[in-house]
């Protein structure tokens, strides 16, 4: 059962893949093939996990890998563009010393907060903007758990948060308790915003 905390020393890929929702099972398909028949036999790989989002517009993937060294890139599907590839890092966690452990049907709901940074030299302010909205989103109703991961390259700073529901997430997105700082994280990222939350569809 894959498991995120920030102690394990992992790192990790996010592939994301917008699709139309009549190709979604089609996608998330594929993504699990690649991580059974490829991925999986690569030395250095730690877990696979696959995501759909609940509207149809997504599918996400993430694999663990032991080092930079032993990472292979997802490959691009056919007739499918190339995902938003990028290996990350966990640099914080909400409540400190989380772990989360992924599996199908598992209880709750996932939430992906992408960030695509204007110029690679802005993430380390980014992070630690990012570092206090997660401060204040912690406690909030329904959060079990997030994680903030930045890219290797500079690029991007995804969350990956645990709701219990997405009921529990609109609330605290109406009355966002980071809205004091978010324009200037807004100033260095462009945030790729979805109000949908995911499934675990696939771990390995």
């Amino acid at each position: 059962m894959p498991t995120i905390n920030q102690t394990n020393g992992l790192l990790a890929e996010f592939a994301i893949f917008p699709v139309a929702p009549d190709t979604q099972a089609s996608v998330v398909e594929q993504a699990i093939q690649t991580i059974q028949s490829t991925l999986q036999h690569q030395a250095g790989f730690a877990s696979g996990s696959v995501f759909r989002s609940r509207d149809g517009l997504r599918v996400t993937s993430y694999v663990q890998w032991a080092d930079q060294t032993s990472y292979v890139a997802t490959q691009p599907f056919p007739d499918f563009a190339i995902p938003d590839l990028h290996l990350f890092e966990i640099f914080a966690a909400e409540p400190q010393g989380s772990e989360l452990q992924l599996s199908p049907g598992m209880d709750g709901l996932i939430n992906f907060g992408i960030f695509k940074l204007k110029q690679p030299e802005h993430q380390p302010r980014f992070i630690e903007l990012f570092q206090q909205a997660l401060e204040m989103v912690s406690g909030q109703a329904g959060l079990i758990s997030t994680f903030a991961h930045r890219s290797l390259d500079g690029w991007r700073c995804i969350n990956l948060g645990h709701w219990r529901s997405l009921a529990d997430y609109a609330a605290m997105d109406a009355n966002r308790p980071f809205s004091p700082i978010f324009g200037e994280m807004l100033d260095l990222a462009d945030n790729e915003y979805q109000k949908t939350l995911h499934e675990v569809v696939f771990t390995t």
